[in-house]
């Protein structure tokens, strides 16, 4: 019950979080009137792209430091597509993010991982409010590598498709405008993946002994923002809920990314990248992670939309 409260808490400053922060971006963007525009207007037809590439590098060098310490090097990438469609009252909202980093100490004599991450997402609907909609989400998470449990290199605890985690649910969609979602599902279906022989073996992720795929049934919350903070701020957000019908009710695994770009110039940038994760299937504990750095980002946008009058 206490990890119950604890991630609902989560899920509640989440939300608090990124309505403050449409709340400022309103107020702050310099095309305010075509924000607002857009965002009450029902009739904007057609496509919608926008995306986020870059690579980050991190370093620390040590000579004769008293202290203590390694030298170490890291480097990070990441990529974040957006492909948005709406007409006649029918939507298809399309997120892909991947991120891969590295990260070498002077102490070993090897890259370690240190995020590795494939996410695709989608949610089709119609509407049946100028807020609210009936809709279908899928919803794929996996990695690129073999994971380690460092410093044993000889054995790996993950790889691509193991685990693997795919979701789909029939529930409503929460959309006030183009830079916030939500989608909330009584009745989603979750399978977890599990396709490497050694790993199903050892019955990793809650998967039995020699078997591939694990079937859940539950219930499903997904929400996200992807919007313009200042002129040169970015921020992408999104937060996964789900919990099975089953004596595990209530047990809540949670998957919240955050992305923070701070443009400089036209290329050079700073972002952060937090992690925040409990699946208790792969360990009972809170898991996080966060990554910053400098270096080399790419944004775009492409607005294929056009007015209609249709009623």
């Amino acid at each position: 019950m206490k990890k119950f409260l604890f991630i609902v808490c989560c899920e509640l400053v989440a939300m608090s979080v990124m309505h403050a922060q449409e709340s400022v971006t309103k107020k702050v963007a310099t095309d305010l009137a075509d924000y607002k525009a857009a965002a009450v207007n029902p009739d904007v037809e057609g496509w919608k792209h926008s995306g986020l590439a870059g690579i980050s590098f991190g370093q620390t060098s040590l000579h004769n430091w008293v202290a203590g310490g390694d030298n170490t090097v890291s480097g990070n990438f990441m990529l974040n597509l957006t492909s948005n469609y709406f007409k006649n009252k029918w939507f298809w909202d399309n997120n892909l993010a991947m991120e891969y980093g590295l990260v070498r100490s002077s102490s070993v004599e090897y890259w370690q991982k240190a995020s590795d991450r494939i996410n695709l997402k989608s949610i089709a609907g119609r509407n049946i409010s100028p807020k609210w909609s009936g809709s279908f989400l899928l919803n794929f998470n996996t990695q690129f590598a073999k994971g380690h449990k460092y410093p044993d290199t000889d054995h790996y605890i993950s790889t691509f498709m193991a685990p693997a985690y795919a979701d789909a649910a029939l529930g409503f969609t929460y959309k006030p405008n183009d830079h916030y979602t939500m989608f909330i599902s009584p009745i989603a279906e979750r399978a977890t993946f599990v396709l490497d022989d050694s790993l199903s073996t050892a019955e990793l992720f809650g998967v039995d002994a020699g078997q591939k795929v694990k079937w859940e049934t539950g219930a499903y919350l997904t929400a996200s923002t992807n919007q313009t903070l200042w002129t040169n701020t970015k921020l992408i957000s999104t937060l996964d809920m789900f919990t099975p019908y089953n004596e595990n009710f209530g047990n809540v695994n949670i998957n919240w990314h955050l992305l923070i770009d701070v443009k400089l110039n036209k290329w050079l940038s700073l972002s952060l990248t937090t992690t925040l994760r409990y699946y208790d299937a792969e360990i009972r504990k809170i898991q996080f992670k966060e990554i910053f750095g400098l270096g080399l980002t790419y944004q775009f946008q492409a607005d294929n939309r056009h007015e209609t009058h249709l009623k």
